[in-house]
């Protein structure tokens, strides 16, 4: 899934700014540089720049996107992604 972008035309993701499906692009292109060590300052480092952007993602938005994500994602992607998705949750509470 790194660089392929099919996941951005699924017709799930309609009513989603392609501005975000982007920035979840590039995000996903650059994490996949980083080990995990490096994934909280990656993690804090993409905060920043999306407030910069002023880019957010409302809870309707981030329960379409995870799903579509995972749907061209492969078993170790989605693996990560549900690690991440724990580690953002658990950090939340």
């Amino acid at each position: 899934m790194s660089i392929n972008t099919d996941w951005m035309q699924d017709p799930e993701l309609i009513n989603i700014p392609v501005q975000k499906l982007q920035f979840l692009q590039s995000m996903m292109f650059e994490g996949q540089k980083h080990s995990g060590k490096e994934m909280l300052p990656f993690f804090m480092s993409l905060a920043m720049k999306a407030k910069k952007q002023n880019i957010t993602y409302s809870q309707e938005e981030i329960d379409t996107i995870i799903p579509v994500l995972k749907k061209f994602a492969s078993e170790d992607e989605i693996a990560k992604m549900n690690q991440i998705i724990k580690m953002f949750y658990s950090r939340k509470q």
